[in-house]
């Protein structure tokens, strides 16, 4: 006669007071045995977290009463060469929940043995109270429910050792891109033209605005005002007109002129009424005065791009998705078309905190390092990019000049995600609607998590395809506002018929792999060529530039130079979990096999779809 072991099994926080069960978790019935365990049972929860396995106390072994002990388990997705020989299949490797205390019940005689409610701490939510964005709660003891995978560490582990080569003078550097140019034509890295290049296609690629003025002029801007500055920093608000020439084909950007105007009287107080009127430079001001405005623009450019773009734009962007996915979708196959791309991403997110958010024995410091910003500075800049990010409506821009190599390499890689999830819904499509109720837990987390929604002037800019749409919805949230992140169903129950929940779901998860692979690749990956030259760029400088007695020595002190150099090469370079390379086996061929088909057609836009990953 078998036994039986139940029990039902809660996230460790209640939302909202009320117990959440976690469904559908794999679970193990293991005899304790000092280390070595004896299986006696394999199953499941329900919908609502409860279990009830089945087992032979015999089996616990001669003369031996049953130690009960409770395993839980999480779901890894592998591909893995068939028993054939040809191909590879979907492999699904249950792995032990790093840092659950399993219960343990000594000499269990019952025929039945209740555990009870357990409390699992399974990808719980930082309260937004706590932090600027969604984020997944850290213990004390750093206890992540994933890690890297060991390829990752030890790259990293060179690259650190590589750096200490370099700093002791044992290596030359390398290049980054600017000295490479500056090395082959002196002088071509503060050319006009490279400048609308970065502006386009480098590591902080802008959304080009128009004048509403009837002047056919556009313009890229970098706004503190309100925000708080470190008092030691120099960061004005800068503003860069460029008028669109004809080409014979999109046309071209030529820039035209900067604006500026600086923070007068208290750097601390974050009040807008101590900015001074903008002053305007043109090229005609003379190379040396237009090539420092230019350097002053570029702290800004590099600045918001680490804030907005790279960590708030792919990093946490992508967590405010992978933590109520890894909290919901167990049955249901979307979870393995999507958590591949996020293997490690909280881990990395969580040493970013530590590497760009400091306080100093209870002091607020600039943050990032070497920049005007302070903590809560970060913070603010952090919502201000993520209230317009949302997976609905989203498409990569449209090319918005003819060399802007950028979209239209995006919109490529877009095509190639929406051919690919099309294809996996297709394989998957019964098992996802069968489980469809795990999506609605997932869709209404993200949105009960979600931040603030604040409508942008659509009107502004060249093209809206990346924009937070106004017309998207944005239901109502725990702050009784609007949140940015649109539902991706309201049905616990659906059919193929309910075409639109079936869409939603197919654009959100193009949406998040899009960040986590594409967006990433580009972002991280240009670091170092933008910020490898801190005489180039830095994410802050000391002293206004304009003034023709300062020197780029007073403006970005050595050590501060340094660390921005030695930063950035170790981000750009430490690189794994290539979609084509596949070194950990978790991507799928279908994915690889049509990423492979746009080599030739990425490569004209100088992308190389092998420098792709997760």
């Amino acid at each position: 006669m078998p036994s039986y072991a139940t029990g039902r099994i809660l996230f460790e926080k209640d939302i909202d007071g009320v117990a959440k069960p976690v469904h559908n978790l794999d679970l193990q019935l293991l005899d304790d045995d000092y280390g070595h365990d004896t299986l006696l049972a394999t199953g499941k929860t329900d919908m609502h977290g409860r279990f009830r396995m089945a087992y032979e106390p015999k089996d616990a072994g001669l003369f031996d009463i049953p130690d009960l002990k409770l395993s839980v388990l999480l779901p890894e997705t592998l591909y893995t060469k068939k028993a054939t020989g040809e191909g590879l299949e979907l492999k699904r490797v249950l792995i032990p929940l790093p840092g659950f205390e399993s219960p343990v019940a000594t000499d269990v005689k019952e025929e039945t043995y209740d555990f009870g409610d357990v409390r699992v701490k399974l990808y719980e939510y930082l309260e937004p109270a706590d932090g600027p964005t969604p984020r997944l709660l850290v213990d004390e003891e750093h206890v992540l429910p994933q890690g890297q995978r060991r390829g990752r560490n030890i790259t990293l582990t060179e690259k650190v050792a590589e750096v200490a080569l370099y700093t002791l003078g044992v290596k030359p550097w390398p290049l980054p891109l600017t000295k490479k140019m500056e090395a082959e034509k002196p002088g071509s890295s503060q050319t006009d033209e490279f400048f609308v290049e970065m502006m386009l296609n480098g590591f902080n690629p802008m959304l080009f605005k128009r004048e509403r003025t009837g002047a056919k002029r556009f313009y890229v801007e970098w706004s503190w005002k309100g925000q708080i500055q470190d008092g030691v920093h120099y960061a004005p608000d800068t503003r860069c007109f460029f008028d669109r020439v004809d080409d014979g084909k999109l046309g071209k950007f030529v820039l035209t002129g900067i604006e500026i105007a600086k923070r007068v009287g208290d750097y601390t107080a974050g009040d807008d009424s101590l900015m001074s009127p903008p002053k305007m430079y043109t090229p005609e001001c003379g190379k040396e005065l237009w090539d420092r405005v230019k350097r002053i623009v570029r702290s800004n450019y590099f600045v918001f791009g680490e804030a907005q773009t790279h960590l708030g734009g792919t990093h946490l962007n992508v967590e405010q998705y992978i933590v109520p996915v890894v909290r919901n979708l167990r049955a249901n196959p979307v979870v393995s078309l999507l958590t591949p791309h996020f293997y490690g991403t909280v881990d990395i997110n969580h040493a970013a905190d530590g590497l760009l958010v400091k306080e100093n024995g209870g002091a607020v410091i600039s943050v990032p390092e070497g920049s005007a910003a302070v903590v809560a500075t970060i913070g603010s800049i952090l919502r201000a990019g993520m209230r317009q990010m949302n997976w609905h409506g989203f498409s990569p821009r449209t090319p918005q000049a003819t060399n802007d190599r950028y979209a239209h390499a995006a919109n490529v890689y877009w095509g190639v995600l929406t051919r690919y999830v099309d294809y996996y819904f297709a394989e998957h499509m019964d098992a996802i609607i069968a489980n469809w109720a795990e999506v609605k837990l997932m869709s209404d987390e993200m949105v009960a998590h979600s931040i603030r929604y604040v409508q942008q002037e659509e009107d502004d800019y060249i093209d809206t395809n990346e924009l937070n749409k106004a017309s998207s919805e944005h239901p109502e949230g725990p702050y009784g506002a609007p949140v940015s992140l649109s539902p991706v169903t309201t049905k616990s129950v659906i059919t193929k018929d309910d075409k639109t929940d079936i869409e939603n779901l197919k654009q959100m998860c193009r949406y998040v792999i899009y960040f986590a692979t594409w967006q990433h690749s580009w972002v991280n990956d240009s670091q170092y060529d933008t910020a490898g030259d801190s005489s180039f760029a830095t994410m802050g400088i000391h002293c206004d530039l304009t003034d023709l007695r300062k020197t780029i020595e007073d403006a970005v002190p050595a050590k501060e130079g340094k660390k921005s150099e030695s930063t950035t090469y170790v981000l750009a370079t430490t690189q794994w979990g290539y979609i084509m390379k596949n070194e950990d086996g978790g991507m799928n061929p279908k994915l690889i096999e049509f990423l492979g088909e746009t080599k030739d057609q990425l490569a004209s836009y100088g992308v190389d779809i092998n420098k792709i990953r997760s």
